[in-house]
């Protein structure tokens, strides 16, 4: 019986790490969000939609690996909430946008702030391999979508990828320098016009 237990640990230990640290963080998350009543899923879509500005739920759907149907689910829950809209997709008359409103995004806002500070306790926990867990968790996340081809990832690069945007472009700019803050805005700008025209004949 143990020896059948070890080989199963041996085939299947990585998703059981994975299946363990999701539901860790999901805990750490909902923990820190009780009070504006918002789930840990509900959060990482509030912030898709914060960074990359409204977007289609077929668009939602391929970036985040979540059925169709449960993007859908969450859109109506977060509508009937006032915190998310919809509205018409000037690219693609048959699809519609989904859009964080105004108390969308105070409530965003708000989650971010809980958020942040939570981190210090996570990082000193993690210390001093903060940088080196998240290049593999990106790296895993890589992987994880190309198996379950789930789209490119429609946030910032890799680690080491500095000037690069998410699909592989590269913008120059000879201006006064930028802060760190200014070059993730523009980096965000950059990704949201890359996603916006990637898929032109996107539906749903």
């Amino acid at each position: 019986m143990q020896r059948n237990s070890s080989k199963l640990r041996r085939s299947t230990g990585l998703l059981f790490d994975i299946w363990l640290v999701t539901h860790l963080t999901t805990n750490l998350l909902d923990e820190a969000l009780r009070d504006l009543g918002v789930t840990a899923d509900e959060f990482g879509l509030y912030s898709l939609l914060h960074e990359l500005g409204p977007s289609t739920p077929t668009q939602i759907a391929r970036w985040t690996g979540m059925a169709p149907t449960t993007v859908s689910g969450m859109a109506r829950r977060l509508i009937a909430r006032e915190h998310v809209t919809q509205m018409p997709n000037p690219r693609d008359a048959r699809s519609r946008l989904l859009g964080l409103t105004n108390e969308g995004q105070r409530v965003t806002n708000a989650g971010g702030a809980r958020l942040a500070a939570t981190m210090p306790r996570l990082l000193d926990a993690l210390a001093p391999h903060t940088s080196t867990a998240r290049l593999g968790l990106r790296r895993l996340d890589h992987a994880l979508r190309l198996v379950v081809g789930a789209a490119k990832r429609p946030d910032e690069p890799l680690p080491g990828e500095t000037g690069q945007v998410a699909d592989g472009g590269s913008v120059s700019y000879a201006g006064t320098p930028l802060n760190e803050a200014q070059q993730q805005e523009v980096q965000q700008f950059i990704r949201w016009i890359i996603h916006r025209d990637a898929s032109p004949g996107d539906h749903g």
